[in-house]
């Protein structure tokens, strides 16, 4: 009876709406997701999309989808982006979506470091497929859940006052950075959206828990300028940290740069215990890029799991600065 699903699965999916929100593993590779600030960090026109199937092994895996698109405008020293991301969980079952316009404004100091500050605002949409439940009073003893007609027989488990919800989220975020260094920091869901199916936890409960990240990371060159252009070989050591709630994450790692091939190797760690060592591959020529990562599982859920799997693409219409940056936050362009 494969459509059988007990209450406890509710209660697993209801631990989910209250858990912390997917993050890729290459985080780098979703500017927008991360941090408002970062819109307009190519310097010129940015599109970019994301995949991720996490625990493919298991029947109730996650799949996480986004596509991103940012400008910067030099003569107003701001960057404008838009973002969309889906996520969805036991089979789709339960779902969450998230859409967002970022603006960020950008102060130039010396030695070329740039302050840039950002906000964002969107909607999150959270919905629960209850038809693909199946209760215990929905079973008949004889038939099972379908009758005679063919007809699934009714269930007076649904509250009445359940219902799927659309709300305002709104972000913030700071990002510092020159040739040698960058750090972060970024708030999502500063308003506490409320994304309670019920009536009666709303009168309960704060709402959705606001998420932290700061992140930082410096740019070390491997090789000589030559002919005044700089080296296009380097190591990127970076660090993420996400806390949300009592639940977070701790992503830490270097990528290897060399010319068109990138090589990256991660350790990410849960407030609570050892979660994966991400392995990623990319490819980047002039204006286009390509990774691959796949995620290892290191915690209980074992080699079972599959790990995950993640796909990014970006292509970079460069403005008139644009194909000069060879700072620090090449990283998220």
């Amino acid at each position: 009876m494969s459509r059988v699903i007990y209450i406890i699965g509710i209660l697993l999916l209801s631990v989910k709406v209250m858990a912390q929100d997917p993050v890729f593993s290459q985080f780098y590779a979703h500017p927008l997701e991360l941090n408002p600030a970062l819109a307009g960090n190519s310097g010129g026109s940015r599109i970019g999309m994301n995949y991720r199937n996490q625990y493919s092994s298991l029947s109730s895996n996650y799949v996480t989808y986004a596509i991103s698109a940012d400008h910067y405008i030099s003569s107003l020293r701001s960057g404008f982006g838009i973002s969309l991301m889906a996520d969805e969980a036991g089979q789709g079952i339960y779902r969450t979506y998230n859409g967002e316009l970022s603006y960020s404004y950008q102060v130039n100091f010396r030695n070329e470091t740039k302050v840039r500050m950002g906000l964002q605002a969107g909607f999150i949409s959270v919905s629960l497929d209850y038809d693909r439940f199946l209760f215990m009073d929905q079973i008949d003893p004889i038939h099972g859940p379908v009758s005679p007609g063919g007809i699934p027989y009714p269930t007076a488990e649904i509250p009445p006052d359940f219902k799927n919800r659309t709300l305002l989220d709104i972000g913030a975020g700071g990002v510092i950075s020159n040739e040698n260094f960058y750090v972060g920091i970024g708030i999502k869901h500063a308003n506490r959206p409320d994304i309670n199916f019920y009536s009666a936890e709303s009168n309960t409960k704060k709402g959705l828990a606001m998420r932290f990240s700061a992140m930082g990371g410096v740019r070390i060159p491997i090789g000589h300028q030559q002919y005044g252009r700089k080296s296009d070989m380097a190591i990127v050591p970076n660090i993420l940290i996400v806390k949300q709630s009592t639940l977070g994450q701790i992503n830490i790692g270097a990528l290897l740069e060399i010319r068109s091939l990138n090589f990256g190797l991660y350790y990410r760690h849960g407030f609570k215990n050892p979660d994966a060592a991400i392995a990623t591959i990319g490819y980047n020529t002039g204006p286009f890029k390509i990774a691959y990562s796949y995620d290892a599982t290191i915690s209980s859920l074992g080699i079972n799991s599959g790990g995950a799997h993640e796909i990014s693409l970006s292509y970079i219409f460069y403005g008139d600065d644009g194909g000069k940056y060879h700072d620090c936050t090449k990283i998220f362009r």
